[in-house]
């Protein structure tokens, strides 16, 4: 069972002897692997605005998804001051490959012109996740591109003989959620079982435009 990451199974880091087919090889590239980074920042006190709808704010940057979403706590924890900002795509893959130094730097500029008659202090602390980095991820979550139907999904979760695949990119109608990974490896595990004790270990992949 290979419950690999679709970001994993378009890199290298694991190599299939004997290699696998092209058609499972090409239904693999077909779906995209998103990257999507939450970055939480603590501050010693709050500095931005509160009260009821407060809850997000907006940046419009001239840049395209630079530091553009930000969302608070104080409601689901108060005085925890900490602010979460949400980047995507190519400023997700930028910022994995600064340091959490640069970023913090980038983002007091953004909140000092959020907020200029506010005194904005220095972050105290900062996370950054690099779920695109890490070797063992290469990505947040997967994707549908426009034009990929059930067709090359049947094909991404199909079996090779005895190798079976599972992930959230299995999963039929949750995919990019940690519950669709947490029902995929349990769909797999009942197709395992029915193969293993009525050897029902037949996968059918209808045809493309049947």
């Amino acid at each position: 069972m290979v419950s690999a990451s679709l970001g994993v199974l378009q890199s290298d880091l694991i190599q299939f002897k004997p290699q696998l087919p092209k058609w499972k090889i090409l239904a693999i590239y077909e779906f995209d692997m998103a990257v999507y980074t939450k970055i939480f920042v603590k501050f010693p006190k709050r500095f931005w605005p509160e009260g009821e709808g407060r809850e997000f704010f907006l940046y419009a940057s001239t840049r395209r998804g630079y530091y553009g979403i930000w969302q608070e706590f104080e409601k689901q924890y108060p005085d925890s001051n900490v602010l979460l900002v949400t980047v995507t795509d190519k400023e997700s893959r930028r910022i994995e490959q600064q340091s959490d130094n640069q970023t913090k730097a980038e983002i007091m500029e953004v909140l000092r012109n959020m907020f200029p008659d506010q005194d904005v202090p220095d972050a105290t602390d900062i996370l950054v996740p690099r779920w695109w980095s890490n070797r063992f991820y290469k990505g947040t979550f997967s994707n549908w591109p426009i034009g990929v139907n059930r067709y090359e999904y049947d094909q991404l979760r199909a079996p090779i003989e005895r190798v079976y695949f599972t992930g959230e990119h299995t999963s039929e109608y949750y995919n990019g959620y940690v519950h669709g990974g947490y029902l995929a490896g349990i769909d797999s595990a009942e197709i395992l079982i029915d193969c293993a004790q009525n050897q029902m270990c037949k996968y059918h992949v209808q045809g493309k435009y049947d």
